[in-house]
């Protein structure tokens, strides 16, 4: 059986801008009934507060027969989201040249060093050039290196129209949307 997670990143909010982000959207929601305004532990599968479900969850769902969801994490500071419903490896593609990068090795540890610092720079292979771990494209959106991601734990499908209207509320910026299963 399991967890189900999907999250929205924001994969160009700055450490400074995302609480507010943050906060906009999810007054949004508050306003539309989706989620609830205080974040409450026990809502999402760690122990971080997760808004619970509103009265109107259902808008922002494909189909609400299929689930009884569970709260929504609003994270604010860096992570390093990913997806795992795709058993295929993921490929990452340089920002610059667009051509795959061929060492993973490499991708995972500018991946942990951007976690631990909120620094990394991957060299490509192909271009020569660096560009900032978070700026890499993971195909699939198997992963965002992000300061601004909603995780909904065991919500049905999110609608591709909730997920537009939810990117509308970030202008300029790239979002991403991963999905797993725990």
């Amino acid at each position: 059986m399991g967890d189900t997670f999907q999250t929205i990143v924001d994969r160009d909010a700055t450490p400074h801008d995302a609480p507010r982000l943050a906060r906009s959207v999810v007054d949004l929601w508050v306003a539309e009934g989706i989620v609830l305004a205080e974040a409450k532990p026990g809502w999402g599968l760690s122990d971080l507060p997760a808004h619970p479900p509103g009265p109107h969850w259902h808008k922002a769902v494909d189909d609400a027969r299929w689930g009884a969801p569970e709260g929504v994490v609003a994270y604010t500071e860096r992570h390093v989201f990913f997806s795992m419903l795709d058993a295929r490896d993921p490929s990452t593609s340089c920002p610059r040249c667009t051509k795959v990068a061929d060492d993973s090795l490499l991708l995972s540890e500018a991946v942990e060093q951007w976690h631990r610092t909120g620094e990394a720079d991957i060299p490509c292979h192909a271009c020569g050039e660096t560009a900032p771990a978070p700026a890499w494209h993971w195909s699939d959106d198997h992963l965002a290196l992000a300061h601004l991601g909603f995780e909904f734990w065991n919500w049905p499908s999110l609608s591709e129209e909730f997920r537009a209207r939810t990117a509308e509320l970030l202008p300029g910026h790239r979002t991403a949307f991963l999905t797993g299963k725990i």
